[in-house]
């Protein structure tokens, strides 16, 4: 009897256990079909946009000073007023150095008298003068010359004394030596002046010359002259003043065409060219600019190199200070980009995306490279044609039933 119970007893909870089992299974939850939104992986090329600030400068800019020293009598320019080049400035008192013209004018005129008279040589009453002592040289030495050789025969017939006869000798010689005297001065009026004097004449006044212009040079220095053509940007002196050569008196700068040094990264730099055209804005206003220079070097502090790039001032209403900022759309590789939301990362080396295989969200690890545009680069993980999930990926997971928003499945 008791075993009938107990056969009994174990059927009726084998039934029941049966039953439990059957009733959990018809109360397993399904799976919710997740919506997202697709794209499918193709091959591009990556651009982006590079974004770099600088200050404006004047295309030329000049600051400018006296070459002389002095006071200041005149300032006859103002802050933004328009120069040319050559276009008087300023003025020094210039007395001084009138003076000094003068004298050195004086001083040509003496030297070139006096070459002139080198030059010409002897005057003919002059050439007739020195004739003349020549004939009474000659006159007095035959005189003399007789007078000794009767002398002479009388001191050989011991008729005077030796020292009346030496006398008579002394006599002849001085009169031979004048005759000499008087042929030479002939013969150099006859000749004109020596190679020599003619040279120094011609030296002096050559030296008399270059002073002279020297003098000229220094007195239009009392002037200051525009060295360009331009705006004048500051003021730095002021009448009554006394400068010295090089102080500052005025700044000058060609604000018609401005122009902006760009630190542009080395990495970069490759994909800028001399004559291209990129965009500048200041306070939302936008212009056109051209590329003119790419420096030959990278500056060791800040890894950059310098473009210079020019935009057309006429209206002078952008100005030389400003700061601008330039844009510019570069190319970049060929390769698998991505929407940065479409990649979900807890590291450099664990990043992964979701695809669709057959209307179900499979993991794929991937490995990501340069992030351009809020797209990053795919580096391997994904091949072109491959259907990515690039929204609602935050809340799948692996194998998660999905659909393409708006209940269209995949």
């Amino acid at each position: 009897m008791k075993k009938k119970w107990l056969v009994s007893a174990m059927m009726v909870c084998l039934l029941a256990t049966t039953a439990c089992s059957e009733k959990e299974q018809a109360a397993a939850p399904v799976k919710e079909v997740k919506q997202v939104v697709m794209e499918t992986v193709k091959q591009e090329q990556a651009t982006f946009v590079s974004e770099l600030s600088g200050t404006l400068q004047p295309l030329e800019e000049a600051v400018v000073s006296f070459e002389v020293g002095g006071r200041v009598v005149e300032l006859s320019r103002n802050e933004g007023d328009s120069v040319k080049a050559g276009d008087v400035l300023a003025r020094v008192n210039a007395q001084d150095y009138a003076l000094q013209v003068a004298s050195s004018n004086a001083a040509v005129q003496q030297t070139a008298a006096t070459m002139t008279k080198v030059n010409n040589g002897a005057r003919e009453q002059e050439v007739i003068q020195a004739r003349l002592m020549v004939e009474k040289a000659t006159t007095a030495f035959k005189k003399v010359q007789d007078d000794f050789k009767r002398v002479e025969q009388l001191y050989q017939e011991k008729a005077i004394s030796k020292s009346e006869f030496e006398n008579a000798q002394n006599g002849l010689t001085l009169a031979e030596k004048d005759l000499q005297n008087a042929q030479q001065s002939y013969s150099l009026v006859m000749q004109g002046a020596r190679a020599e004097d003619r040279d120094l004449s011609r030296a002096s006044y050559n030296q008399a010359v270059v002073a002279k212009e020297v003098a000229a040079t220094t007195l239009a220095k009392a002037q200051l002259r525009a060295p360009i053509s331009g705006t004048i940007m500051a003021k730095l002196s002021s009448t009554g003043t006394l400068v010295s050569p090089g102080t500052p008196v005025y700044q000058v700068g060609n604000i018609d065409v401005l122009k902006v040094v760009l630190p542009v990264p080395d990495r970069e730099i490759s994909s800028w060219k001399e004559g291209e055209t990129l965009s500048l804005e200041l306070y939302g206003q936008k212009r056109d600019a051209k590329v003119v220079k790419i420096f030959p070097g990278t500056n060791q502090s800040t890894g950059t190199i310098g473009v210079e790039v020019q935009l057309a001032n006429p209206k002078h209403d952008w100005f030389a200070g400003q700061v601008v900022k330039a844009t510019k759309t570069m190319k970049g590789q060929e390769g698998i980009y991505v929407p940065v939301e479409a990649v979900l990362s807890r590291g450099v080396n664990d990043a992964h995306v979701f695809v669709n295989a057959g209307g179900k969200a499979v993991k794929a690890a991937v490995t990501i490279g340069q992030l351009t545009n809020d797209r990053l680069e795919i580096k391997s993980g994904l091949k072109v044609g491959d259907e990515l999930i690039v929204k609602g990926v935050d809340r799948l997971f692996d194998g998660d039933p999905i659909e393409a928003a708006g209940g269209t499945k995949p």
